[in-house]
């Protein structure tokens, strides 16, 4: 009996031991899942976790560890520009950050269409003028030279507009395929017997969803591109680039005629647009005029466009589509599907009523050994 009373504590000890760790082995199972009640209440969890992740990305709400890596110092700045911006790219696709993501690939989209348009105040640009105010000629007096003029440069314009539009639908399309994914497999993190089967019929759902927003999308933007085929603003931002232009060109030749010297720069900017209006005869005016026009046209167009365009990629990607997400996952299946897929496999319920059983016996071998 001495024997058995000195090797007491150490047997008390490896009990204890082996009931920690059969608990943790036990806790780190899936939670059990033997009914269709069970199994809508776990699904039911999942998509009201997934819904809340991807409406806080959408809205700007990011964890600390994103926050961490956005304060990151850039490193390693002696890399070239060109694998630099591959680089960022790539980080680009997986980057959660559903909200400045999206803003980035608007901005994007802005700078392609303002660098689609020809350059207007150029010699190249005022030879294409000249040479239609001269087929025009018979048409209209010299000072006031037809409005089909106006029509075909911005027709030239006009065709451009299309591509950096489909490239903007297509980034939205790819990114948010790639991220909403991401963060499904983020949720159904823990390695369950229905982890595959799920997640596999949920990706195909998700993956439809964006390609019938994508078409619907860029239904609606054919449409507005249809409509901008027509030369038409009341936008105040026409008409006083065009009054700016203009009043400079005149300060130019009045103070050229009352100083009587060439000192006076001839070259302003406004609005962006670099204009020399130095040396102008009577058809380089009436071509002045019109490049004045074309430009300030089409820079109305590339803020109408760039505005409308975003709003429509936001209303049918985001709110037509990742925002409304779950009901369409909540509706997708029946519990009786559910448990069909996510029931818990014999073996799985096995080892669970073994771990059960043989803590139930050691805890009470543990009582019994400390009230010896």
């Amino acid at each position: 009996q001495e024997p058995i009373r000195s090797t007491l504590p150490s047997i008390i000890d490896e009990l204890k031991k082996q009931v920690k760790s059969k608990k943790y082995e036990l806790k780190q199972m899936p939670p059990p899942v033997n009914s269709e009640m069970d199994c809508w209440a776990l699904y039911t969890d999942l998509i009201k976790k997934y819904r809340e992740i991807i409406n806080a990305r959408i809205h700007g709400i990011y964890d600390n560890e994103m926050k961490l890596k956005i304060e990151e110092p850039i490193l390693n700045k002696s890399y070239s520009s060109q694998t630099t911006t591959r680089t960022q790219s790539s980080n680009d696709r997986n980057d959660e950050r559903i909200a400045f993501q999206l803003y980035n690939r608007q901005k994007e989209c802005r700078e392609k269409l303002r660098n689609c348009f020809k350059k207007f105040f150029t010699s190249e640009y005022r030879t294409i003028v000249l040479k239609l105010l001269e087929e025009n000629a018979g048409v209209a007096l010299p000072n006031f030279p037809s409005f089909s003029i106006i029509e075909q440069l911005y027709r030239a314009e006009q065709s451009k507009f299309q591509e950096p539009c489909e490239n903007l639908i297509q980034s939205f399309t790819e990114y948010l395929k790639l991220i909403l994914i991401k963060i499904l497999n983020e949720v159904f993190t823990e390695e369950t017997s229905y982890k595959y089967q799920l997640t596999h019929r949920l990706t195909d759902i998700i993956l439809r969803t964006i390609d019938e927003s994508e078409e619907r999308c860029s239904n609606d933007i054919k449409k507005m591109l249809e409509i901008e085929e027509r030369v038409f603003t009341l936008n105040h931002y026409y008409m006083d680039t065009v009054n700016k232009i203009k009043t400079k060109s005149q300060e130019y030749n009045t103070n050229l005629k009352s100083c009587g010297t060439t000192r006076i720069s001839s070259t302003y900017t406004i609005n962006d647009f670099e204009i020399d209006v130095s040396g102008l005869s009577n058809e380089h005016q009436a071509a002045l005029d019109i490049q004045i026009a074309i430009s300030a046209y089409c820079r109305v167009v590339e803020k109408r466009i760039v505005d409308q365009v975003s709003q429509l990629c936001y209303y049918w990607f985001i709110t037509q589509c990742a925002l409304v997400l779950d009901s369409k996952l909540n509706s997708a299946f029946t519990s009786a599907n559910l448990f069909e897929w996510m029931r818990e496999p014999f073996d799985q319920q096995q080892k669970r009523e073994n771990l059960k059983k043989s803590i139930n016996a050691m805890e009470k071998a543990l009582f019994m050994g400390q009230n010896a």
